[in-house]
């Protein structure tokens, strides 16, 4: 007898078995198929994220000759955290994703922590506070809270299940947590990472059921807000009349004229012109505008159909999720990767006002570069559908004298494995009780 038929789960939660006493991690299903991780994902990440690390170069030397008198300065750094982010990526990937639920709120009181401490003693560059300076890296806490925000979000809406669909109850307390976190990133002056954070919370209580006019309503009360901090704010007002008038500022105007001249098949990699001091953060903000002018309309095609490969196969590890945490999660890092991507290209090409908003592995930075590959390691994760850890358990938070009794060590590696460890064996003598069915029923 499993679980669910010794007592009705919470509409919030999904279903779990009892842990196997003795057994490492808990076992779903003796027949449950694991599998290896989506290649097509990780050919989708790697791809972008060396390509990345030739253009960083290609755009860069000039710009590390004249301020640091080194060629390869850029290329350097930058090579030191790919090498972080693939270990990362790797090792992420072979984690059990569900403890991300667990450890949901933790990680998001330190994303909110990090946002307060950058408002305190973080660098103003351009007129944004958005850095804290460590040895060797300039850390942007807002990089860290997007993914950690998707995280809480996921857990939340997996915990409410059906009552997502109440107002009170399901979807305005998601909403005042992320709406809190948006706030601490406009402080930052950071307006693009808050239109960010907003789509993907929007997407993510959308895929978790909300009513649609819950989700119209919110777009509508945001809409006045973020017309406000336009036309309230110098900078983003003449840059949005810029826009509408149709002159674009220096920037863009370079940023037009790297596109244009780079053709179908480009200059050749190394052979760009407007890296020579002529196009402002081209090796970050701006790094399309590199492509296009090295690897021509091709580049350009080939980073947005790669970015379209890595949004798909997201989605598909979404649809193949065992839970309703892991399908929300995906669903949000893939949203996360596909608004990103979007506003950057947008930008680049003159679609939308400027952002400073940076293209997921491609520009040049540390904090942008580690997260994002290790975003991407929980999307592995979750499409190669691994068992659930032990310490992913969200019932090891109940009193000592209700969890499983556990064997000795030496005793376990003694005795020869017997049929009774499976957990639906152990289910049918577990104590009875509407309190410890629950308990089981949780996940």
């Amino acid at each position: 007898m499993t679980p669910s038929e010794t007592a009705a789960p919470d509409p919030g939660d999904d279903p779990v078995v009892a842990p196997a006493e003795g057994s490492p991690s808990l076992v779903a299903d003796e027949g449950e198929e694991r599998r290896a991780m989506d290649p097509w994902l990780f050919f989708a990440a790697m791809s972008l994220a060396c390509l990345g690390l030739v253009m960083v170069y290609s755009a860069s030397v000039y710009t590390a000759r004249v301020r640091y008198h080194d060629w390869e300065y850029f290329l350097g750094r930058q090579s030191v955290l790919f090498a972080l982010g693939t270990a990362v990526m790797v090792l992420t990937s072979r984690l059990d994703y569900r403890i991300f639920r667990r450890f949901a709120p933790h990680l998001m009181g330190i994303g909110l922590m990090g946002l307060l401490l950058v408002l305190a003693v973080g660098d103003e560059v351009n007129g944004a506070r958005r850095w804290i300076r460590a040895p060797g890296i300039n850390i942007q806490p807002s990089e860290l809270a997007k993914v950690f925000l998707a995280m809480f979000l996921s857990a939340m809406l997996a915990r409410q299940g059906e009552r997502v669909r109440r107002f009170k109850a399901g979807f305005l307390p998601p909403l005042l947590v992320a709406s809190l976190t948006m706030v601490l990133v406009l402080l930052e002056k950071d307006l693009g990472t808050t239109i960010l954070l907003g789509a993907v919370t929007l997407t993510a209580l959308f895929v978790a059921g909300t009513r649609i006019t819950y989700v119209v309503a919110a777009m509508m009360l945001a809409a006045p807000l973020a017309w406000s901090q336009i036309v309230g704010v110098g900078f983003r007002k003449g840059r949005l009349l810029d826009f509408l008038s149709g002159e674009q500022s220096y920037q863009i105007q370079q940023s037009l004229i790297a596109v244009g001249s780079g053709g179908t098949w480009g200059l050749g990699l190394g052979a760009g012109r407007q890296k020579l001091g002529f196009l402002p953060e081209n090796h970050t903000d701006f790094i399309l505008a590199s492509i296009a002018e090295e690897l021509g309309l091709v580049g350009v095609w080939t980073v947005i159909g790669l970015f379209c490969l890595l949004v798909w196969r997201g989605l598909v590890a979404a649809r193949g999720a065992p839970d309703r945490f892991g399908t929300y999660l995906a669903v949000a890092l893939s949203a996360l990767f596909g608004f990103q991507a979007l506003i950057n290209i947008s930008v680049v090409l003159d679609v939308i006002p400027a952002k400073g908003i940076t293209l997921p592995f491609l520009s040049y930075g540390g904090s942008s570069l580690l997260v994002s590959m290790g975003a991407t390691g929980v999307l592995l994760s979750i499409s190669r559908r691994p068992r659930p850890w032990r310490i992913s358990d969200q019932r090891s938070r109940a009193p000592a004298s209700e969890r499983p009794a556990r064997t000795d060590r030496r005793q376990r590696s003694a005795e020869p494995p017997r049929k009774s460890w499976w957990p639906w064996k152990r289910a049918a003598a577990a104590p009875s009780g509407p309190r410890r069915n629950a308990r089981i029923a949780r996940s």
